[in-house]
């Protein structure tokens, strides 16, 4: 698990580059199928790579600190410690991480869309699947709050012992 989680964490960053600076025309062609280029849906937009590029560089850091900590939170249990403040600051990190990704996505598709929509017609768009990523994300929060409260109560038991 943690090999899957490091190369997704060291891949993710520069895949997202080399999609966003090689790609030529509205499409990629990979093994059969087709990659869209982001952002090129409207009729005479105008492509701009290097805003493209930034914003897919600060999504895939977003992206790589999750899986950091996600890489970190496995090696612990694996480790043995499973219930410690630094597995519970992961876990909420990670919660936090999955809330800013769904937010930025939706932001950095808006400002995208508008740059690269032609001035006559300005248009924006996001897609609805960056949603996704809130009930997760608050989800792993709420888990750390749990294993937080679990933690307190555990180690005040091991007082009273």
């Amino acid at each position: 698990m943690e090999i899957a989680l490091l190369i997704g964490l060291i891949s993710t960053p520069i895949l997202g580059q080399v999609f966003s600076w090689l790609q030529a025309g509205n499409d990629v062609p990979v093994m059969g199928g087709v990659i869209h280029k982001e952002f090129e849906i409207f009729p005479g937009s105008h492509p701009n790579t290097a805003a493209s590029a930034i914003c897919n560089l600060l999504r895939d850091c977003i992206f790589s600190l999750m899986l950091w900590h996600f890489y970190k939170v496995f090696k612990d249990i694996r480790a043995g410690v499973v219930f410690s403040q630094q597995q519970i600051k992961r876990i909420s990190i990670s919660g936090w991480c999955f809330i800013v990704l769904s937010i930025y996505s939706i932001i950095s598709n808006m400002f995208l869309s508008l740059l690269q929509s032609p001035e006559e017609n300005r248009q924006y768009y996001f897609q609805v699947d960056n949603l996704i990523y809130t009930p997760i994300g608050i989800g792993l929060v709420i888990l750390s709050y749990v294993l937080q409260l679990a933690t307190e109560i555990k180690e005040e038991q091991e007082l009273v012992i």
